[in-house]
């Protein structure tokens, strides 16, 4: 299950239309036992690569609809509750913290680092199966 996370995902070259639901359910996140700050930078990279069709280095409204699209499609097709919560946790309202409708990486970033630090309970720096 840790594995798939965000497989949201977070997150391939840059594609010019919206990627398929399948190709997120099979992203690989972490290992079977922990996830690191690593993978959560890498999965920012990984989302950026996958969805910023412009290449503008941000993610527009219809970029950042795709990401949200198949978030919830492959959250629908693990009915992993972990994915579940990925769908509503990384909505364009929770991560755009200048509400000008676009997501920087550094806005993205932000986002995962603060999820990463509030999931990591005894802030060893991984999270692990008791943690999420």
């Amino acid at each position: 299950m840790l594995r798939t996370f965000m497989c949201s995902c977070l997150v391939a070259g840059a594609v010019a239309g919206p990627v398929l639901a399948e190709d997120l359910s099979q992203w690989s996140f972490g290992t079977e036992s922990a996830i690191t700050l690593g993978d959560v930078q890498s999965l920012r990279i990984r989302i950026f690569k996958t969805f910023d069709a412009d290449g503008d280095g941000a993610l527009n409204t219809d970029e950042y609809t795709a990401f949200d699209k198949a978030r919830a499609e492959a959250a629908k097709q693990s009915h992993s509750s972990f994915l579940l919560r990925s769908v509503t946790g990384m909505s364009r309202g929770n991560i755009d913290t200048n509400l000008d409708g676009m997501v920087t990486r550094s806005e993205m970033e932000a986002a995962l680092l603060g999820w990463f630090n509030s999931v990591d309970k005894n802030g060893d720096g991984l999270i692990t199966k008791g943690e999420y």
